[in-house]
Formats: C-alpha cells, sequence, structure tokens
C-alpha cells in the first residue's frame, strides 16, 4: 500500500479529469475494503484514514469511515488519538447519531493526565457539539475552570465554553463567573486566555438578550463588569511600551486587540444603556488607536479595520466616523486586492451614514474599476451607484460609459450590471437634459450592442419613446441612421444585435424625421431594411421588427418602388416557419391593401409609456424593481417591445378609434387580459356609436368587516386584519388597509416564520384618497404560532413596519 505522499503525487499527475476521477474512485474502493478487515494493523487504519482525509478535502465521499474515526478515538497511542480526534471533527457533525458513542469516549479522554489530549477532547467538543452532548459534558469543562492553573487548557476550555453556550445558552449561567475570576488571577492570565474569555463573554453577550432565563441579571452583571477590564486591555497593548512576546510587524497582538474590540461592540451595541458612562473613555481609546496604529501592514490593517466596524455599528462621533472612511480610503489606494475588497465592502455598507465623506474619495472607488480582479470591480460599481448625486451624474456616468467600453466579452455581467442601473438612474432621477441621456446610450450602443439582453434594448426603446423634445428624437435617429447607412468602411460591430435591432424601431418610428438628411432617402432605408433581412432571416425576433418596420416606412414614404418592395418583403414571411411571423406578415399584408388614410391613421408613432419604478431595500443594496407598465395596445401589437410581463391594456378614446376597434376585431380573438394591478377602467370606441363604453371595476368589496381586528395605525394609514378560515396547516387572513391621507403607490411587504410559507395576493388599489379602502388577501401554509411582520412603504412618505402575532395556531 503507498503512503498518503505517493497517491496526492499521482492525482496530482493525471492528466486528464477521467483518469483523475478513475484513480480517486479505484482508492476509495481500495480504502472501504482494507477498513473492514478486523485484522489491520493500527498503523496500515491510519494510513488509511489519511488518505481518507484527503479525499474528504477533494469532496469525495467519506461516511463509510465514521465508526473508524472513533475506533482511533478509543486507542491509547497519542498518534491514533490525534489524527482520530482530527477525523471526528472532520467527517462527523451535531446531527450524527455516532455522537452518542462518542460521549463516554469524551468523558474519559477530558481526565486524562495529558494536557494535550484533553485540549483535542475540549477542541472536538466545541466544534461537534450538539445539545444533548455540551448537557452532558459541561460540568467536565467547568472543573477546568475552577481547579485547572494550566494556561494552554484553561485557554481551550474557555473556547469550548463559548461553543457550549451557543449551543445551549442556560449554560451561560453556570460559565458566567469564570469571566471575571480569571482577570484576578494575573499567574495564568495570559494572552492566549484572554483570547478564550473575549469569546466566551462574545457568546454570552450573543444569547443574553434573545434568550429568557432566571439568571439574566447575573449574566448581565458579569458581561458589565468586565468591561474595564477590556478597556484595559485596549488601552494596554496600543501603549508606547512593546512586548516583544507580542509583537507582529511592531504591533502588539493584533489578535488580542480585534477580539477586545470585537467583544466591546456587541457589549455596547447590547448594553447600550447600561455601559453609557464608559462611551466617553472607550471613544478616546478608539481615536488614540485611528491615530497610533500605522497602516503599513497587514497586522495593522487588522485592527484598523475592526475599529472602522465599531465606530459605524456603535454609530460613533462624526469626527470618528469621517477618521474611519479616511482608513478605508487608504486601504483603496494600497496595492493590496484583499484590502481594496473589505475596503469596498465596507464603505458600500456606511455610505448612508456619510454619503459626503464617501464622496470625497470617489477618485479611488473609480480607480477599482479598472482592477484587474472582477470582485473589487463589482463591488466598485454598486458603490458608485450609491454615491451619484445631481453634482457629478455626468463625470461619474463618463466614466461607466469608458469601463463598459473598454471591457471584453469575457465581462459580460458586469456590463449588462452597469448599463441596467444606469438605465434605472436615469428613469428614477427624472434627467431634464434628455438628449445627454440619449447620446449615452448611443456610447453605450455602438461598443456594447452585441452583449445587452432583450429587455435591456426594451427599456432604451421606451426611453427614447419617451423624450419629450421631438428635436432629441430626431438627433438620435439621424446619428444611428447615418452610422448604420454609411457606406464607408464599417463603424458598427456586424455582431452588434442591439444596434441593429434599436435602429430598425427607429426606421419605423420616426422615418419621417429625419428623410431628406444627408444619405437619409426612402430608397437608402428600405435597402437596409431588405438587406437584414436577407442576412438575418433565421433571426425571429429580428426579422419581427424588420416587419413592422416595414409596414410603418411604407405609410411614410412616397416613392411607390420602395413602398412596392417593403410589400413584398412583408409579403414574403407569410409561408414562414415560425407561426408568429407567419400570422404577423399576413395581418401586415392585409393593411397594406389599405388606402393610405387608413393605414396612417393605424401606424401613427407610438404614445408615451406610463411607467412606475419603485424602490426596496434588501441586505442593504438597492434592488429596483419594475412593475407592468401600462402601453397601448397598437403600441404593443406593432412594436415588439419584449418584456415578460404583459402590459396593461387601456385603450382611450381618441382620434382614429374607429380604426383602433377596426384593428382590434381584425387581429384578436379575444379581450386582452388585465394585469395584476389596480383596478381600471378601461374605455373603447364602438364601430357603431361615437359614444365611449365602459367596463366597470373589477374589484373585491372593501368594506371592513365588523369583526376585523385593527392591528396597527399611523397619521397616514389604518391597518385591520380578518382570518377568513384557520384549518390544520393553512389559513386565510385578509388585510384591509385604510387611507388617512394620500396614499400614492403603496407596496406591501409580509414576512413569516420559518416553518410557514406565504402566497401575497394582489393590492385591490396601490393609489388611495382619505378614506378608501384597499384589500390584500394572504395564504399561509405550515405550522406554529400565526404570526407575521409587514413593511409598508409608499411615494409619498409612508413607511413603516410592525409585527402581529394572532391567538391562532396552524
Amino acid at each position: 500500500m503507498g503512503s498518503l505522499r505517493t497517491f496526492i503525487k499521482d492525482v496530482r499527475a493525471a492528466k486528464t479529469l477521467a483518469e483523475e476521477r478513475s484513480m480517486i474512485t479505484k482508492e476509495s474502493a481500495k480504502i472501504r475494503t482494507r477498513l473492514k478487515d478486523d485484522h489491520l494493523s493500527l498503523s496500515k487504519r491510519r494510513k488509511n484514514i489519511q488518505k481518507l482525509l484527503y479525499l474528504y478535502i477533494l469532496g469525495e465521499k467519506t461516511h463509510f469511515a465514521q465508526v473508524e474515526c472513533i475506533n482511533l478515538i478509543a486507542s491509547d497511542e497519542f498518534e491514533n488519538k490525534r489524527l482520530g480526534y482530527l477525523a471526528a471533527m472532520l467527517l462527523l457533525d451535531e446531527k450524527q447519531e455516532l455522537l452518542t458513542l462518542l460521549t463516554n469516549i469524551l468523558k474519559s479522554d477530558i481526565n486524562h493526565p495529558t494536557k494535550y489530549v484533553v485540549s483535542m477532547v475540549l477542541c472536538t467538543l466545541g466544534t461537534l457539539t450538539s445539545v444533548e452532548l455540551a448537557r452532558d459534558l459541561y460540568p467536565d469543562v467547568e472543573q477546568i475552570l475552577k481547579f485547572s492553573k494550566d494556561r494552554y487548557l484553561l485557554k481551550k476550555a474557555f473556547q469550548c465554553a463559548a461553543k457550549i453556550v451557543i449551543k445551549d445558552p442556560y449554560l451561560a449561567s453556570v460559565f458566567h463567573p469564570y469571566t471575571v475570576k480569571i482577570f484576578s488571577m494575573p499567574d495564568v492570565c495570559t494572552h492566549g486566555v484572554l483570547l478564550g474569555v473575549n469569546q466566551l463573554l462574545q457568546s454570552m453577550a450573543t444569547v443574553v438578550k434573545s434568550n429568557e432565563f432566571n439568571d439574566y441579571d447575573a449574566v448581565a452583571s458579569t458581561i458589565l463588569k468586565v468591561v474595564p477590564e477590556l478597556l484595559g486591555i485596549l488601552k494596554q497593548t496600543n501603549s508606547s511600551t512593546l512586548n516583544t512576546a507580542y509583537d507582529v510587524h511592531g504591533v502588539c497582538d493584533p489578535f488580542l486587540q480585534v477580539e477586545t474590540l470585537y467583544t466591546l461592540r456587541l457589549i455596547f451595541l447590547t448594553f447600550k444603556d447600561e455601559v453609557s458612562s464608559y462611551n466617553s473613555k472607550f471613544t478616546s481609546i478608539l481615536g488614540k488607536m485611528v491615530t497610533n496604529v500605522e497602516s503599513s501592514k497587514n497586522s495593522a490593517n487588522a485592527i484598523l479595520y475592526e475599529i472602522v466596524r465599531t465606530v459605524f455599528t456603535l454609530e460613533s462621533q462624526d469626527s470618528l466616523r469621517v477618521q474611519s472612511i479616511n482608513i478605508l480610503a487608504k486601504f483603496l489606494s494600497g496595492k493590496d486586492i484583499n484590502t481594496k475588497y473589505v475596503a469596498l465592502n465596507s464603505l458600500l455598507q456606511v455610505v448612508s451614514l456619510e454619503p459626503q465623506a464617501v464622496q470625497t474619495h470617489r477618485k479611488f472607488i473609480s480607480r477599482c474599476l479598472f482592477d484587474p480582479d472582477i470582485s473589487i470591480q463589482k463591488r466598485a460599481l454598486e458603490l458608485i451607484f450609491n454615491i451619484i448625486e445631481d453634482s457629478n451624474m455626468k463625470e461619474t456616468v463618463d466614466e461607466l460609459v469608458n469601463f463598459i467600453t473598454l471591457s471584453d466579452g469575457e465581462e459580460r455581467d458586469l456590463i449588462l450590471y452597469t448599463v441596467e442601473h444606469l438605465l434605472t438612474m436615469f428613469d428614477i432621477r427624472g434627467i431634464k437634459s434628455k438628449g445627454w441621456t440619449l447620446a449615452v446610450v448611443i456610447r453605450i450602443l455602438k461598443s456594447m450592442g452585441e452583449h445587452l439582453t432583450v429587455e435591456i434594448i426594451g427599456e432604451i426603446l421606451v426611453m427614447i419613446n419617451n423624450a419629450t423634445e421631438l428635436s432629441d428624437k430626431r438627433d438620435i435617429a439621424l446619428q444611428l441612421l447615418q452610422l448604420s447607412l454609411s457606406k464607408d468602411q464599417p463603424i458598427i460591430s456586424e455582431d452588434n444585435f442591439g444596434w441593429k435591432l434599436i435602429t430598425v424601431w427607429i426606421i419605423g418610428e420616426y422615418a419621417n424625421l429625419v428623410l431628406g438628411e444627408p444619405g437619409v432617402t426612402d430608397i437608402s432605408l428600405t435597402g437596409y431594411l431588405n438587406n437584414l433581412n436577407n442576412i438575418y432571416s433565421d433571426d425571429h425576433k429580428l426579422i419581427g421588427y424588420i416587419l413592422t418596420a416595414a409596414l410603418k416606412l411604407s405609410s411614410r414614404i412616397s416613392d411607390p418602388g420602395c413602398i412596392e418592395k417593403l410589400r413584398q418583403l412583408v409579403k414574403a414571411h407569410e409561408q414562414n416557419t415560425d407561426l408568429v411571423i407567419q400570422t404577423k406578415a399576413v395581418h401586415y399584408s392585409i393593411l397594406f391593401s389599405q388606402p393610405k388614410e387608413i393605414k396612417t391613421a393605424f401606424l401613427e408613432a407610438m404614445p408615451v409609456f406610463i411607467k412606475n419604478v419603485a424602490h426596496e431595500l434588501d441586505s442593504g443594496e438597492k434592488a429596483i424593481s419594475r412593475k407592468p407598465v401600462q402601453t397601448d395596445l397598437l403600441g404593443d401589437l406593432l412594436s415588439d417591445i419584449p418584456s415578460e410581463k404583459k402590459p396593461v391594456a387601456s385603450i382611450s378614446n381618441k382620434p382614429g378609434g374607429g380604426s383602433l376597434d377596426l384593428l382590434l376585431h381584425s387581429f384578436t380573438n379575444k379581450n386582452p387580459s388585465l394585469g395584476a394591478s389596480a383596478p381600471l377602467t378601461t374605455t373603447t370606441t364602438s364601430s357603431t356609436s361615437d359614444q365611449p363604453v365602459t367596463i366597470p371595476n373589477i374589484q373585491i368589496s372593501e368594506n371592513i368587516p365588523s369583526s376585523a381586528l385593527e392591528i396597527h395605525t399611523s397619521s397616514a394609514i389604518q391597518v385591520f386584519s380578518h382570518v377568513e378560515s384557520a384549518n390544520q396547516g393553512s389559513a386565510n387572513i385578509r388585510l384591509f388597509f385604510k387611507a388617512k391621507s394620500s396614499v400614492t403607490q403603496l407596496a406591501v411587504l409580509v414576512a413569516v416564520s420559518k416553518t410557514q410559507k406565504l402566497n401575497l395576493g394582489t393590492i385591490s388599489r396601490v393609489n388611495m384618497i382619505p378614506g378608501q379602502v384597499a384589500t390584500q388577501l394572504l395564504t399561509i401554509t405550515g405550522s406554529g404560532i400565526l404570526k407575521f411582520r409587514i413593511k409598508l412603504s409608499s411615494q409619498n412618505g409612508i413607511n413603516l413596519q410592525f409585527d402581529h402575532k394572532f391567538d391562532t395556531t396552524l
């Protein structure tokens, strides 16, 4: 049997993945067979377990050797015990039934005369502990804390106790006295022991507020008693006299400093009122540390980073917060990529607290866009979109466009992320200079159009369509067409699908605005569409746009020869194998035969799209969600704007309404479906009368039942709940929202406990005047007490969150 070293060499020397897989599978089978041999010597058994641990690192299945780990632990030899405990910590977890076999061995070894065996037991117990194992063995851990004078064992015991308290918070009442006692024992209170004490204090501070037990006051009092000691440790480790025994690149024990800072942060956060008397002292120490610690080495950077986290978590003084952001800026200006990533991630979390301070370091953030590490680029992008303001928008957008222009195809996700957020930002901010935003879009299309998704292309089309100034539409149409129709060396890549698709759409919508300009004629536009039709005949998405553009262009030009070519282009697809293209071609051919005045009424330029953009906050980052767009049915039919959500039909009585009704009867066999937004009234024109026909609102009865319970009230809105049904495992609850003042675009988010699932129905209306009521149905399935958390927000300032618990169990 070869050694572990030989096996590793053989695996690494494999030339193909299949060869490596074969080698690993054979060795795994051999190990399984050998371990079944009861007569296998301990030395050979040990070698097989070593190989098995290597297989575990490679991600292979190793469950068949779990019992062998326990057998090695039961051996009397230290070498076997060491490997057995290591394998147990890796191959077992707290859910394994085999832990019951391990309990007696651990109880025996924790009283072993050799401290190194005891330390392995403490490590294993901390790693694998379950509630049952913790309750069985905590007295032995307590005995070590009570009587042992060995510093090494005390450190391990404190660390083990920290893990035990996390698993069973009630045991905090057992271990808390030892955190105070250790400070009165200077002979054993070394830096290593203090690391263990810090970890136990962290565990107790974590569980003390979230759990109710009898000794809460005693545990809390103990935690508060050690605050002066911890502050003293920070002050001592940052004094001018450096203990060479703990020197790490000129910093005194950065491990202890980081752990102490984290412990104090948890205590000051958990017991904010109780430790308020220490605030000034702690702030003073943090200020001195920021000044004294040199950020030239990673050991110092670790401390500075922990200081920054502490300052912002505890919302310290403004001066400290500005200093902390300056520290993060220094991290950004360095060369270490790990430090850069940490700085960007931290700035992203604190930008909402100190936006102006972060803004001053924008040049360092922008440089990170061109870092070769993609994770740094992504974090830099997220941060830049969080600090964009009106004052720096043009400069920042230019940097972002340069970034995506210089990117290659391998960074497609970053390109899409940047473009999508730019378009969303333009929508949200309502920028007045539409010409500038459209010019930005042209730059993006020219360089990266082939990477854009159809959803993003649809957003660009909506932006162009919604431009209020006709001159802006004309300028962008002229620029697109002149570049596309140029007979010189092609400027636009043949693979630039986005550019071609938008150009085709522009020809259909705005050809009349640019006809007669240099290079833009009836013949050139018709030839361009025919050329694309011949080259991209297999691209059904682009062909759909070409057919629509050909139909619309025929009503905007006067050359009979060109109109006939466009008609033949459409007619050629009447036998297309794609059913959608074929249907569209047949319908468009019918329209071609209509008189020009009728056809012109059908083929007017698309109206403005009404878009609702809502903001949601998810894990500290802004996530933009779009609600269904209300759009014109004719525009939807003829535009091919890609969208995964079907738009709500909104047909109004306007000139040409009779033609519109004809078009509906010609092209549709059923009524358009209503979207899942607020109830709407649809008005259309009858083909036999000029009087509008009104379709009544479709909505749920909105009277609040007398049995409904008021669960929340504010100055803007009242919330009621009514349990309609509650059976075994499921419940239907209807919420009623009564407006006290005007409410615009009400958004409702609901969360239930982990043992339950929620199906959130559609709210009956999102806009309300005072006195109006909206309803929403919740269907909850699962088990446990019925309770939920509701978050309400609106465009006119409602932003509230509350919990409610019912007297009902599923």
